[in-house]
């Protein structure tokens, strides 16, 4: 009788494990510097457009500033007039590419004055003083 063989033999599907279970953290790694990825680029592209609507609105408070700084230079400096047109307060309201712009200023005291600029959600203001 022959005698049989003790020897211990790996299943080929070790093999076949290993491979998957490699090709699934190949696979995760390149997940991951996608969505990194992606991430960056949303985050730029976001900041992209807040520059872009940062520039309107700071234009329109500075349109705002110069009609104020006008009025002021051209009235006399006991009339107490705070940057009115028609007894209102002076505003701007500008159609940028269907959307709205607008704009206020106002005067401080008999030295400075303030204006403020909105476009979209992103407001910015200056002041001038002399």
């Amino acid at each position: 009788m022959p005698q049989l063989s003790t020897k211990n033999y790996l299943l080929k599907t070790d093999q076949g494990a290993t491979t998957i279970l490699l090709a699934f953290l190949v696979l995760s790694v390149l997940l991951m510097t996608a969505l990194t990825a992606s991430t960056i680029m949303m985050y730029q592209v976001q900041m992209s457009r807040e520059t872009a609507n940062s520039i309107q609105a700071f234009y329109t408070a500075d349109a705002m500033a110069e009609e104020c700084l006008y009025q002021v230079r051209t009235m006399a400096d006991d009339s107490g007039d705070n940057c009115t047109r028609n007894n209102k307060p002076i505003q701007l309201l500008l159609n940028l590419g269907g959307y709205n712009a607008n704009g206020t200023a106002w005067r401080e005291n008999n030295n400075a004055l303030k204006a403020e600029g909105v476009f979209q959600a992103t407001q910015r203001q200056m002041e001038l003083s002399w």
